[in-house]
């Protein structure tokens, strides 16, 4: 079995031997598609997974610039064409409100309900900081985008469904070295994350 490898270059992350899983190739999928109209961020404990994490994985969060509603439009039909679906109730001008309100929309294969994403706009500024500072990651060639570990590690680390402490705690160790630790507890302070759940 092929050794994970992973080498930083500034924001751009190689990861190499990493074993797919269906949810990765499900979010490749799904990335390319929106690509075609957007770019976006992961900021969800998804992310681990990419540096290798083999633990499950139930929650996948994209964070998009906020797009008009035509683009939207563009998008959705071209992930229905895809054979991608929208989860969530009601019809394209509600998804657009979920969407742009931050609330998000959940994307799926075609009659699955698993795996799934949900996609949301970035109201917040600490959303639209994880956009511009994001980190390119190349997983076995296959290009990802993730929020900074700055920030993504605050992020899994709050209350709801973002992600799981272990995820978090994988993402701390594995990564430490590249991680600016300042950053990293200004962010935790200003989402209010307790500072003692980073592993020690």
């Amino acid at each position: 079995m092929q050794e994970l490898q992973i080498e930083w270059n500034g924001r751009t992350v190689t990861v190499d031997g990493k074993i797919p899983t269906d949810t990765d190739r499900f979010v490749e999928s799904l990335a390319d598609e929106i690509w075609n109209y957007s770019g976006y961020t992961i900021t969800s404990g998804y992310a681990a997974s990419l540096f290798g994490h083999t633990g499950p994985c139930e929650e996948v969060e994209f964070t998009l610039p906020l797009i008009c509603l035509d683009r939207f439009y563009s998008m959705i039909e071209g992930l229905f064409e895809a054979g991608f679906s929208v989860m969530s109730p009601g019809d394209g001008l509600a998804w657009y409100r979920l969407f742009r309100s931050g609330a998000g929309v959940r994307i799926a294969r075609n009659e699955e309900f698993f795996p799934n994403v949900h996609i949301r706009a970035n109201p917040l500024q600490s959303d639209q900081y994880a956009y511009l500072k994001r980190l390119k990651i190349m997983v076995n060639g296959k290009r990802f985008f993730a929020a900074p570990l700055e920030l993504l590690i605050p992020f899994i680390l709050m209350p709801g469904d973002r992600g799981t402490p272990e995820q978090a705690a994988y993402l701390y160790t594995t990564c430490k070295e590249e991680i600016n630790e300042i950053d990293l507890r200004n962010w935790m302070d200003h989402l209010g994350v307790d500072q003692k759940l980073l592993p020690v």
